[in-house]
């Protein structure tokens, strides 16, 4: 009896863990060390300016170590234009934040028409990285890979030359 009480009060009064609440890493995880630093700062502090206009100055208060899990550095941009029936302005910055981030998906969101809001994201995976003001990589019309500009090249020149043929008809039945 006494043994059995014994037990549950170590039971009781020793915190249980569930392999749930903790985060699992595995070995490999464990041993990769994050040496990222990226630039952190946001356009509606003190410092704004800078951080918008002048973030290559060396200002080691913008210098941010990241996190274990942050191996990815962002600068997220919001601006917004008005538009009248004639005319749309210029866009204007309203926040611009750089930072170390976990994961990042680089790209813009337009919303709105009379005023539309753009919700721009850029990222970059090496240290102080993250320079540019927050317009995301454009999309390239041009193939990167030399199969690609063969294949769009030969596409492009039987297009042609069925599209040259007299009395080529692309929807003629049969």
């Amino acid at each position: 009896m006494f043994i059995i009480l014994y037990l549950m009060y170590l039971c009781n009064s020793v915190e249980s863990q569930s392999i749930y609440d903790m985060p699992h890493k595995t070995s490999e995880a464990e041993k990769r060390s994050n040496n990222m630093w990226c630039y952190a700062c946001h356009s509606m502090s003190e410092t704004g300016d800078m951080c918008v206009e002048n973030i290559t100055a060396n200002v080691s208060t913008f210098f941010k170590k990241c996190k274990d899990d942050e191996f990815i550095c962002m600068v997220q941009k919001y601006s917004y234009t008005t538009s009248t029936e004639n005319s749309t302005s210029s866009q204007k910055l309203w926040s611009l934040e750089r930072r170390c981030a976990s994961n990042c998906e680089a790209g813009c969101i337009v919303i709105g028409e009379r005023t539309k809001l753009y919700a721009c994201t850029s990222c970059c995976k090496t240290s102080y990285c993250n320079t540019d003001k927050g317009a995301a990589a454009k999309l390239s019309t041009t193939p990167n890979n030399p199969i690609e500009t063969f294949i769009i090249t030969i596409f492009i020149m039987i297009l042609t030359k069925l599209l040259a043929t007299p009395n080529y008809n692309c929807l003629q039945t049969s």
